[in-house]
């Protein structure tokens, strides 16, 4: 699938380039299995999330689906 895919037209950056990696892997009608991940709470330090953050992944999904990305 990474071979297929044109990783230098990965656009988003941060955490959401995950969200457009499994769009573009689904739409190379590649098979997707996710496998759970258990985080345990935050006991030192602070969240790097961020509002950016957070809007990357919201509007990029609203830009892949209409075709945009």
């Amino acid at each position: 699938m990474l071979e297929t895919i044109d990783l230098d037209k990965i656009q988003f950056i941060g955490y959401a380039f995950q969200i457009e990696l499994k769009f573009k892997t689904w739409k190379n009608k590649f098979s997707i299995k996710e496998v759970p991940i258990t985080f345990t709470d935050r006991v030192r330090g602070k969240s790097k999330m961020n509002g950016s953050i957070i809007s990357e992944a919201i509007f990029g999904v609203l830009k892949m689906r209409f075709n945009t990305i």
